[in-house]
């Protein structure tokens, strides 16, 4: 699974690549956005990423459900790719390098994106489509607070940590996940995985 900042980033590469398929950029994001909202315990991953999307079939019926399918598509996609380099193999073993390692990838890409204040701006909405899918408002609304406060600047230990227990996780392994990040900060490859997977992913959206 990519990061936040991860599928904002990719996001807008794949925008791209639909072109007019996007006609409401704003219902785009909230529809890419929208499906980690499972980490608050609202709604099962299942019903929040649309299974088997294929690039012949990102687009939705909506751009909210464009977004979500993007999601979905790109978790899956990086998923695969990241299996066939062997991560395992390559970076230190932790049950956490993970998700250290699309946290560091967020930090990575943050500056590649110009428009976060857009980003954020389209989070103080909350979309009929996310009430359908989690009747839960206030958790709604909590999940895009969430987002906006980790989208106003690039990455540190401290909004990492912030987001980590904002989805659960206690401070001690928020702490913890901050410690892998700095170890797989001192480790090339790492940082050669980010490089080679956004190299992978502009090939399949030419």
């Amino acid at each position: 699974m990519a990061g936040e900042i991860g599928h904002v980033v990719y996001g807008q590469r794949i925008a791209t690549f639909l072109d007019d398929a996007v006609e409401k950029l704003p219902d785009f994001w909230s529809g890419t956005l929208f499906p980690d909202i499972r980490h608050l315990g609202v709604v099962s991953r299942h019903h929040t990423h649309p299974a088997d999307v294929t690039l012949k079939s990102l687009a939705g019926e909506t751009d909210f459900a464009t977004g979500m399918r993007a999601h979905s598509w790109l978790d899956a996609t990086r998923e695969e790719w990241l299996s066939q380099q062997h991560v395992k193999e390559l970076l230190p073993w932790h049950p956490f390098v993970p998700h250290g390692l699309k946290l560091l990838e967020d930090e990575l890409l943050y500056d590649r994106f110009e428009d976060w204040d857009g980003i954020r701006r389209v989070l103080h909405t909350v979309q009929p489509l996310e009430q359908e899918l989690v009747q839960d408002t206030a958790a709604i609304e909590r999940w895009h607070v969430t987002l906006r406060d980790y989208f106003v600047t690039a990455p540190t230990d401290e909004t990492r940590a912030a987001l980590s227990e904002r989805i659960g996780l206690s401070s001690a392994v928020a702490q913890e996940i901050n410690s892998i990040i700095q170890r797989l900060k001192k480790n090339e490859v790492a940082a050669e995985l980010v490089t080679a997977f956004s190299a992978h992913l502009d090939r399949l959206l030419i």
